[in-house]
């Protein structure tokens, strides 16, 4: 029996090699109702990884995340200079992590607990080498294969859904472990937000990672708390939720 990623990740290998899928033919050779095959359809276009139809599904190729001169890619573009070949960095999944690593051309070493990013940068024909905490994908398979991970990584590539002057936060506690882990181990931390992630709202999310020192990319818009904070600061042009909206939309464009 499959659990939700794995089953997820077989329907998009099937998608890639024939195209298209019905979803009772997914239910009946998965062994699962056409509920749950609905489910993982919406969770998959939510990704951009296909177009539900009636009745099943067809596949769409990812791309490039960000437009070229959108706010989002101008936070993109920021961030490449941190990176050089070869480094090793822990990533998350979000459009902004996502726009980064599809900008950068030379190889690096990708460490991340999200098999979805790592389907998706594999699709997309990138340089990198490809790992999670279960090991390496294989990109020819779409199996992880046993795999040391580097130690500690160059990098810390988050892109938390609240930041404050003195941490970051998030609304689910494995991904706060995540990044602590991230935060901790690396030599370096870079911080991607929008203005969203820094206003009073955001702070209420529950599990917070201290931090002693990160370089955060944002808008131009800083709340008066930020003057005093951890951080060295680095600015763009407003991202606003229409920009991320069409970011999210990008993975699915041709």
């Amino acid at each position: 029996m499959y659990i939700a990623h794995e089953r997820r990740a077989y329907i998009l290998r099937l998608l890639q090699q024939r195209g298209s899928l019905r979803s009772s033919e997914l239910a009946e050779e998965l062994g699962v109702t056409n509920e749950t095959i609905r489910t993982d359809l919406v969770a998959l276009q939510a990704q951009g990884l296909l177009q539900r139809e009636h009745g099943g599904a067809r596949y769409r190729f990812p791309s490039s995340a960000a437009p070229e001169g959108s706010p989002a890619d101008a936070a993109a573009q920021r961030a490449l200079p941190h990176l050089r070949p070869g480094m090793s960095l822990y990533c998350e999944d979000s459009p902004l992590c996502d726009a980064v690593l599809r900008r950068c051309r030379f190889p690096l070493c990708l460490i991340t607990p999200s098999p979805a990013l790592l389907q998706r940068l594999a699709a997309a024909a990138l340089p990198h080498r490809l790992l999670c905490p279960g090991g390496e994908l294989d990109k020819e398979s779409a199996l992880l294969q046993g795999a040391e991970l580097p130690q500690p990584p160059d990098l810390a590539l988050l892109a938390p859904p609240a930041v404050l002057p003195h941490a970051i936060a998030y609304r689910h506690a494995a991904a706060a472990r995540w990044a602590e882990l991230a935060a901790r181990t690396a030599a370096n931390t870079l911080i991607l937000a929008p203005a969203t992630a820094l206003n009073d709202e955001a702070a209420d999310a529950p599990h917070r990672v201290r931090l002693s020192r990160a370089h955060l990319i944002t808008e131009d818009a800083l709340p008066p708390a930020f003057a005093d904070s951890a951080y060295r600061i680095e600015t763009v042009p407003l991202l606003n939720a229409d920009t991320l909206r069409q970011t999210a939309e990008g993975y699915g464009t041709t």
